[in-house]
């Protein structure tokens, strides 16, 4: 079984998974025997499990269901182009929050720093991506939970890393890693600005669901769009609208 389990997080890191082998990681990380050396993997699918119960009905989940199926899923490549307009975008936002390292000579690391934060820093880093695989940077980007603090640099790369990252899994990962950071300068801002360029649907959905989670009103703006828009998929439009009814109905409630 465990081999077995193995091969299908190979074929998930890899975006070549179907939704049957991902219900049976989600099933197999749910359950009570996760060996020791698989524990780090299982995060994301603990997160759509619970993720799951959120959902406003199971008509949306079988009409998200379908339309994926249908259409297949979708894994659009951002195009080296458009990764430079969008980094424009959001350097025009705010919140890239300059240079790496800008504090440092180039090349000369921190000598405060982990092993660990040096490994995740090198993982992460685009310098490097190329050469290393899927699981690798998930690998690293789940190793952030574990640090006693996240520093500016780690935070960017994982904003990078969702914005920017050739795998959807890997993108995933990093969103669900800045949902536990949502009072670090600049996440905040991020996560709405990653939601006006992101194209896969899963993206989309769970960075809806990271907003409403913490309560970021100032995202509405960008859930009206999502909502009227006709060129996404139905399943992230019913996402954007129940997002927007949660986060309008909270504001109301806090004015009254």
């Amino acid at each position: 079984m465990k081999q077995d389990i193995e091969k299908l997080l190979e074929k998930y890191y890899a975006g070549e998974s179907t939704l049957e082998e991902e219900k049976q990681l989600r099933d197999f990380f749910r359950g009570a025997s996760v060996p020791a050396h698989l524990e780090k993997q299982a995060g994301p699918f603990r997160y759509y499990a619970e993720t799951r119960k959120e959902q406003p009905s199971l008509a949306f989940n079988q009409r998200l269901s379908d339309r994926l199926g249908s259409e297949g899923r979708v894994r659009s490549l951002i195009t080296w182009s458009l990764r430079i307009a969008a980094s424009l975008t959001l350097l025009a936002g705010g919140f890239v929050g300059g240079l790496y390292y800008s504090n440092r000579l180039p090349g000369q690391p921190d000598r405060t720093e982990t092993s660990s934060t040096l490994a995740i820093k090198k993982a992460l880093d685009f310098d490097h991506t190329a050469q290393t695989s899927a699981s690798e940077r998930i690998q690293a980007v789940n190793q952030s939970y574990e640090l006693a603090e996240v520093d500016q640099d780690i935070t960017q790369l994982l904003i990078n890393t969702l914005n920017f990252d050739d795998n959807v899994n890997v993108r995933l990962a990093a969103c669900e890693a800045l949902m536990r950071l949502p009072n670090e300068p600049g996440v905040r801002e991020a996560l709405i600005q990653s939601l006006k360029i992101q194209t896969d649907p899963y993206v989309q959905i769970m960075l809806i669901e990271t907003l409403v989670s913490i309560q970021e009103k100032r995202a509405v703006d960008e859930m009206q769009r999502l909502a009227r828009s006709r060129q996404i998929l139905e399943a992230v439009r019913l996402k954007a609208e129940e997002g927007l009814n949660r986060l309008t109905q909270t504001k109301t409630q806090t004015a009254s």
